[in-house]
């Protein structure tokens, strides 16, 4: 299958080597970009939001 287009198309060739080794996250950062268009920085906001979670979540749990 020829994926079409993408502005980001360089990082996103790139993801799977130089990414998270989880391929699972490389398919739906590419899912997320060629299939609903979503640019390499919104995505990686979308992680760093989640990950900012996370973290806010252990150190409360840390906390207590």
């Amino acid at each position: 299958m020829v994926k079409p287009t993408h502005p980001d198309q360089h990082e996103l060739h790139d993801w799977p080597m130089y990414g998270p080794k989880n391929p699972e996250i490389a398919s739906m950062v590419e899912r997320l970009a060629y299939d609903h268009g979503m640019r390499v920085r919104d995505i990686e906001e979308v992680i760093l939001l989640a990950l900012q979670g996370r973290l806010r979540e252990a150190e409360r749990i840390s906390r207590d």
